[in-house]
């Protein structure tokens, strides 16, 4: 019975090491720094983007439009396009996702630390 204990909670956190890292790993995002709303609808560059409020409120969209004098967060949901008016003076920051250093950094990271895991066990 004492050998079936000790099996299993070996076994118990090796899985638990992994299952963490995993999720560490796919926590991590990082942003570009800060623009305005002008520089973020200028920007053809694909990519999500977070937008802080004043308030303290964080919305993340798939892309910022501008039409007739009207800023708008685009985001899809259940596969219907969702316009979203964004006032001038209520927005803090706009951030775009970084998608381009963090992923071969993210990857040996993550890497990294799932090795780590399995060898302290």
């Amino acid at each position: 019975m004492r050998i079936v204990k000790m099996t299993f909670n070996k076994n118990f956190l090796r899985i638990f090491g992994l299952l963490l890292a995993l999720m560490l790993i796919q926590g991590c995002k990082a942003y570009k720094s800060p623009t305005d709303l002008e520089q973020a609808a200028k920007t053809v560059e694909k990519g999500y983007v977070k937008v802080t409020m004043v308030n303290g409120d964080e919305y993340i969209y798939e892309n910022i439009e501008f039409s007739g004098n009207t800023y708008y967060g685009i985001k899809t949901v259940d596969s219907e396009i969702t316009k979203t008016v964004l006032l001038k003076e209520d927005v803090l920051k706009v951030e775009r996702r970084n998608k381009s250093g963090l992923g071969a950094i993210g990857i040996i990271i993550g890497i990294g630390s799932v090795i780590l895991a399995i060898l302290m066990f």
